[in-house]
């Protein structure tokens, strides 16, 4: 319909004289749009009726003219009866005074019963033409109509329906009788005798009360079209008026969009425009309070509500930018706490998440005013103090640990004590920005627990300490920049089964690509990346990029299996197994090609979650190895809680196997042990052919290093088909 709709809006527009403003120049008016379309079906359902009302009438009208046609023919057959029976002249007269007083007669014919014309008479100026003779086929069929219902013939045309011609018989009918006056008025058919004289025509011209209907009709579309301009424009007016609270909106709506909450919305007196406002107030409503929540979760810690290192980021630039120009000095403080592992370790991790709130709420309230308190994760806090000098942030540590000190949380029949460390380190110019600084503070808490634990330690920078933190720094920048752009690439090493030289599986490893194109070992970037806390981006990068290769290499390969290491940061994404799923399922891969390395370290510092996570990612289908195993303290004691399928001997034991007794021993234990509980195990850096014959004596499944492969881009399907026997020789290759 917008097809011929569109044009009419643009004239009635430019009727309208409308005026837009140039942004909005080539877009329609919704006053337009409607009242266009009310004018459009106004004018239709106008025109639908003046069409009824012409054919309507036209239809009555010839309905009349058709009675008035039948009842002038039977006068003027009366009339004209003279004209055959006694040629009376008057008959003329009479019949010519008749006719007069109907103007729409316009020719009156007798014909004698041969068809030939007898005698006409005309109304009005002009004979109208030589009148012609019946035909013998129209004869013969007005001759069948005598003493018919219908004694006539209209003949009219669908082109004209103003125009008729009547053709009726004339006949004469005498009774039959056997007397003078003894005449039968009841007679058998039959018996009267009719003689057929001739035939009458009328012809009629309704012009006149046509032309009079259509000048009524005309009448009324002027009428018509009078009252649908009055009407658009006093609609328009009211459309106009209504539709104000509409464009009222629009200035506060942009600058809800611009994020400005602080907006007004008019008032109306219509509801539906009331509606509106009211749905655009909750909504308003809505999202100040999501943005407060937003803005909240964004800025405090979940667990203790305290400050998160984001916002203590912020609130540290805001600090350095104090001590410039209002030459004071500030403070950071970096709290670990000690031993709290054993706290999870001992008493689940619902226990820990109890005791860091209560640590959290003593450590605000030592502090007061006088700081901000955050929670960096896990165990670690961090406190920014304001303008205090070196002597008042030492002060403020002491009363932190003596608090912390007198902290006793009881946790069902135990009472657990808790201790903690702190780092401080001074902020007393813009030498230093918020990264360094953090850094500071972090080296010093770490030296307070080499010192002992329990105690505060100020920062002192050495040269190689301040060396080593302008490499930190400038690393993260690199893995910012390697994360957000993809520049990390993905090394593949096989391992392969020891008695069949079969690969089972490639181990992923990272790569950082270096300012000259070369590649970079993770052991250079990542205590970076430890230390400023981009190591869970960089384990979801590693886990995202990894299958997206796996998924492209198995089409060629179905049976590639990866596996990937990850850090105890991983384990801190708030639903591991579920971002690990989605990438298996976007990706097509199934969860058996996958198998997850976490070191033995991690899983005995954070068991009872660690285990929880291994759980749900063994359901999933994925595997998983325990890495750098035997370096730990009470191995073997945790190996029965883990519950992994492939157990990774630490390179240490396997470096000097082949000449260090011990070294055997532990190797062959771990093997005994892994194969009683169900778990394949593996030796890493394995560097000769003498190391992987004596793995394969001590009874250890699997083998790594260069000697097997080394790390190449693409993964190899080449296997090591060399006898055992072969490899016992000491040659250094096959």
């Amino acid at each position: 319909m917008s097809r011929w709709l569109d044009p009419l809006i643009d004239v009635w527009s430019s009727a309208l004289k409308i005026v837009r403003p140039a942004k909005h120049a080539s877009k329609r008016l919704l006053v337009d749009e409607i009242l266009s379309l009310q004018i459009v079906i106004t004018a239709t359902i106008g025109a639908l009726a003046i069409l009824g009302l012409y054919w309507g009438g036209q239809w009555v009208l010839q309905d009349n003219y058709s009675r008035w046609a039948m009842q002038w023919t039977e006068e003027l057959n009366e009339l004209g009866s003279p004209l055959y029976m006694f040629n009376d002249t008057d008959a003329a007269f009479r019949l010519e005074s008749f006719i007069d007083k109907y103007p729409e007669i316009s020719r009156v014919s007798y014909f004698e019963s041969d068809g030939s014309v007898m005698h006409a008479i005309y109304n009005g100026a002009g004979d109208g033409g030589e009148q012609a003779p019946i035909d013998a086929d129209k004869i013969d069929e007005l001759s069948a109509l005598v003493r018919s219902d219908v004694p006539y013939l209209v003949e009219t045309s669908y082109l004209n329906a103003r125009v008729f011609r009547i053709l009726a018989p004339v006949w004469t009918e005498s009774i039959a009788g056997d007397g003078l006056f003894n005449f039968d008025f009841v007679q058998e058919p039959g018996s009267s005798q009719i003689k057929l004289v001739g035939f009458v025509g009328l012809e009629l011209d309704f012009s006149l009360f046509h032309n009079q209907l259509l000048s009524n009709i005309k009448i009324a579309i002027v009428v018509l079209l009078a009252m649908l301009l009055l009407s658009g424009f006093i609609g328009r007016r009211q459309l106009a008026r209504a539709l104000t609270a509409i464009s009222d909106l629009h200035d506060p709506i942009t600058e809800l969009a611009k994020g400005n909450m602080n907006v007004e919305f008019k008032p109306s007196a219509h509801r539906e425009i009331s509606e509106i406002v009211e749905a655009l107030e909750a909504t308003v409503s809505a999202l100040c309070e999501r943005d407060a929540r937003l803005l909240h979760l964004a800025n405090h810690d979940s667990l203790t509500g305290l400050f998160n290192r984001r916002r203590l980021v912020e609130e540290l630039k805001k600090e350095i930018d104090n001590v410039i120009t209002n030459e004071s000095s500030g403070a950071l403080l970096f709290i670990d706490l000690d031993q709290f592992k054993y706290v999870n370790d001992t008493c689940g991790h619902p226990a820990g998440d109890r005791l860091i709130k209560k640590v959290a709420e003593q450590l605000e309230s030592t502090v007061g005013q006088m700081g901000i308190v955050a929670r960096f994760g896990g165990d670690e806090f961090a406190v920014l103090l304001h303008s205090v000098r070196k002597r008042e942030a030492e002060n403020i540590a002491n009363e932190i640990l003596l608090d912390m000190r007198q902290l006793a949380h009881i946790e069902g029949d135990k009472v657990l004590h808790v201790h903690c460390s702190i780092g401080i380190t001074t902020i007393q110019s813009d030498k230093f920005d918020h990264d360094e600084l953090i850094a500071h503070a972090d080296i010093a808490c770490r030296e307070a627990k080499e010192s002992g634990r329990n105690r505060h330690q100020f920062y002192s920078l050495s040269e190689h300490e301040a060396n080593k933190i302008v490499a930190d720094v400038g690393w993260v920048g690199k893995l910012r920049d390697a994360i957000d752009n993809d520049k990390f690439r993905l090394m593949f090493q096989p391992i392969v089964e020891i008695a069949t030289g079969r690969i089972t599986h490639h181990e992923v490893l990272l790569r950082l690509v270096g300012d000259n194109g070369k590649l970079v070992s993770p052991d250079a970037f990542l205590p970076a990346a430890v230390r400023f806390g981009l190591m869970a981006e960089i384990d979801t990068w590693i886990v995202e990029h990894a299958i997206q290769i796996l998924a492209s290499f198995r089409e060629a390969q179905p049976d590639l299996r990866f596996s990937l290491n990850l850090s105890a940061n991983a384990f801190e994404v708030d639903d591991l197994t579920g971002f690990v799923r989605s990438t298996l399922e976007k990706n097509n891969v199934p969860a058996g090609a996958v198998i997850f390395e976490i070191t033995e370290s991690l899983a005995v510092r954070h068991l009872n979650y660690v285990e929880h996570q291994i759980g749900t990612l063994r359901e999933l289908g994925c595997e998983l190895a325990l890495d750098d195993f035997g370096t730990g303290y009470s191995s073997f004691g945790y190996l029965q809680k883990l519950s992994v399928d492939y157990i990774k001997i630490d390179g240490c034991f396997i470096r000097d196997l082949a000449n260090n007794p011990v070294d055997q021993k532990m190797v062959r234990l771990i093997g005994e042990i892994g194969q009683e509980a169900g778990m394949r195990t593996v030796a890493e850096y394995v560097q000769d052919a003498p190391t992987l014959a004596l793995l394969a004596e001590l009874g250890i499944d699997s083998a790594q290093g260069y000697f097997i492969g080394r790390p190449t881009a693409i993964p190899t399907t080449k296997s090591m088909p060399i006898p055992i026997s072969f490899r016992k020789t000491g040659s250094t290759r096959p």
